[in-house]
């Protein structure tokens, strides 16, 4: 496992927790720095002899080296700044710290803000290709753009620095290590006289800081819950409960209400859902005996049309058929036709928007804030018969 450092973001603390849950001497932490090509063959050895590495790396020495089990940590860009400048301003042998210490911080970004431009952003690419070289040649954002996505794809764990402490125990749980030191804490900034208004807003004023590192820590935030997700599925596998998603039960069938559903509220026709606040809706389904269709009643549109709502595959996003009906006023039934789905499957129903209240109903009306885009009931499964099926999915819509 290899924990590449970016500086300033929190690693100290939590390499030294991961490392604990490794055996004596198969963990090397970061003494210094692995500088390319210099130290090409000592990288090397040190993940040859070692179960768990943390360093930093100047220069591309992850280029064309394959590593399972990379780990990156990304904090929020601004408040990685302010950690980097306290730094440099408290270290007189840095090269900027008479400027940190000496200038406003508005001046300072002005005539050295290129040392801390996208500096996450920068250090994670170069350590997977010549930037310097691919800046000359592309333009700095054409260089990110192009291969950004390739280098992410590289890290099996991107953590944002504010999700550490709820980390490690996750990571336990999935790799079924135990670290010995899970709630060591190191490496906090000492006092100082910085006027720390001053500098936040100096750098907010200066967007051109953090514009790249403010998407990359929003990507890693994200992918940082969809792996949570995981680890917990893993866990507490879902196995298709006895609860309060739990919409339609009967002949060995079921349906149940998973993301993008609000609680359950009375209806004239039973307990029902508003599907929100995103456009997509997902509804997990085991099929028993003979039932092939999905059904639920639509009795309240936010903002969009009965034929607005239609029906994907949950995990290739491949369109479903779908019949719909009208069965009275403002009142339509749907059928999606699961026949060609494994009897355990998911559904995502999706809608073109999903409004608030606020913006869909004049004065006066009713304007609650929670974007809903359409509320479902009556669920259940049934068959649907072959003459009823819709000849395609087009003709559906």
């Amino acid at each position: 496992m290899f924990y590449l450092h970016i500086p300033k973001t929190g690693g100290q603390t939590l390499a030294r927790r991961l490392a604990s849950a490794f055996p004596p001497g198969r963990s090397h932490l970061q003494v210094g720095q692995f500088t390319y090509p210099a130290d090409c063959a000592a990288f090397t050895d040190c993940l040859a002899e070692h179960d768990f590495v943390e360093a930093h790396v100047t220069g591309q020495l992850l280029e064309d080296r394959p590593v399972e089990d990379l780990l990156v940590t990304v904090r929020e860009p601004v408040a990685q700044i302010i950690s980097n400048f306290r730094h440099i301003r408290r270290e007189p042998d840095r090269r900027l710290s008479r400027a940190a210490r000496e200038l406003d911080p508005g001046a300072f970004f002005d005539h050295f803000g290129d040392f801390f431009t996208n500096f996450q952003t920068r250090y994670l690419l170069s350590a997977f290709l010549p930037l310097g070289i691919e800046e000359q040649r592309r333009g700095y954002w054409p260089t990110a753009a192009h291969h950004l996505p390739k280098v992410l794809d590289k890290i099996r764990w991107l953590l944002p620095t504010d999700r550490i402490d709820a980390f490690v125990p996750l990571w336990e749980a999935e790799t079924g290590r135990r670290a010995a030191e899970r709630g060591f804490a190191t490496n906090h900034a000492p006092a100082d006289d910085v006027d720390l208004g001053a500098l936040e807003a100096a750098i907010r004023a200066r967007p051109g800081l953090f514009a790249l590192d403010s998407v990359l820590y929003q990507y890693a935030c994200a992918r940082h819950a969809e792996w949570v997700a995981a680890v917990q599925q893993q866990v507490a596998p879902w196995d298709y409960p006895s609860n309060a998603s739990r919409v339609f039960h009967d002949e060995g069938g079921g349906v149940w209400l998973r993301s993008g559903w609000y609680p359950s509220e009375e209806t004239a026709i039973g307990p029902g859902n508003w599907a929100g606040p995103s456009r997509r809706s997902d509804v997990a389904v085991k099929r028993g005996p003979g039932q092939d269709a999905l059904v639920f009643d639509v009795i309240v549109i936010n903002g969009i049309t009965f034929d607005d709502i239609t029906a994907y595959t949950a995990e290739g996003f491949e369109p479903l058929p779908i019949r719909r009906e009208e069965v009275s006023r403002d009142r339509w039934r749907y059928r999606v036709d699961l026949s060609a789905l494994p009897d355990s499957c998911s559904v995502a129903l999706m809608v073109p928007n999903c409004f608030a209240a606020i913006n869909v109903f004049g004065d006066g009306e009713d304007a609650g804030l929670e974007r809903r885009s359409f509320l479902a009931a009556g669920w259940g499964l049934e068959r649907m018969a072959a003459a009823s099926r819709p000849a395609s999915v087009q003709e559906a819509a």
